[in-house]
């Protein structure tokens, strides 16, 4: 578990459940970034931490377990305003972050090696669109990567295409700002099974029919929908939690 350190530019790891802090990620030292906003951390060869900074830089800075130090691969200043959130794409190849401002900044994910040693402060993201909607306080990534939300002070989630980045909905329910969202894990593991012999096709189908007849009543059907879409969920101020089905 990841939490913003005791020094504002600094982030502590600690182990589960012993709740012990094992790691501190150091702070950036070629540029004043003020204090932690966004944080995640993941396994990419070895223990990654992205962050994003009062400043609106995002960092990534990747741990060696055997010298125990920290390396900084990657800073970048796509936003004007605080960092508001951050989300990595589920085959770990970018992030997105969200900010303050009305930029939504697209970056690489860059693993560790052990010659690499660099600052990417003046190259920039792979892609910072102006979305013209400041405030977007929480972004998401679904676990197919097809898209990610965001939760806009102005009461909208709106959902974008992560290859794009083209906005493909305005989802409008709430009275007030929306400050987080969240997707349903759907288990993308491929069933298959193995066909039957020609000879007993028709037994198979008889009893299927059967077993459809018996089982798939209209509760049990919604029951198997609601496990297999990817819900979006919303938290507002105005103290409510709304639940959409898109795409």
């Amino acid at each position: 578990m990841a939490v913003p350190g005791t020094r504002d530019s600094q982030v502590d790891v600690f182990q589960l459940p012993s709740e012990r802090r094992i790691l501190t990620v150091p702070d950036v030292k070629s540029t004043k970034t003020g204090m932690i906003m966004a944080i995640r951390i993941l396994y990419k060869k070895d223990l990654i931490a992205i962050t994003g900074y009062e400043s609106g830089h995002a960092a990534i800075h990747a741990h060696s377990s055997s010298d125990n130090t920290w390396q900084l691969l990657y800073l970048c200043n796509a936003h004007t305003q605080p960092i508001l959130s951050l989300d990595a794409s589920p085959d770990l190849t970018c992030f997105f972050t969200s900010s303050a401002d009305a930029t939504i900044g697209k970056h690489p994910l860059i693993a560790p090696t052990k010659t690499q040693s660099r600052e990417h402060s003046a190259d920039g993201p792979l892609k910072a669109v102006n979305t013209g909607h400041a405030g977007q306080q929480s972004l998401r990534v679904r676990d197919d990567g097809k898209i990610y939300a965001t939760a806009g002070w102005d009461g909208r989630v709106r959902v974008y295409s992560t290859k794009t980045m083209k906005e493909l909905a305005v989802l409008k329910w709430h009275e007030e700002g929306v400050y987080a969202v969240a997707f349903a894990e759907i288990d993308q593991t491929p069933t298959t099974a193995t066909p039957a012999p020609v000879e007993n096709r028709a037994t198979v189908a008889s009893t299927t029919q059967s077993l459809t007849h018996a089982t798939g009543s209209v509760s049990q059907q919604r029951d198997a929908k609601a496990r297999t879409t990817h819900w979006l969920a919303a938290g507002s101020k105005d103290g409510k939690v709304s639940l959409w089905d898109i795409y």
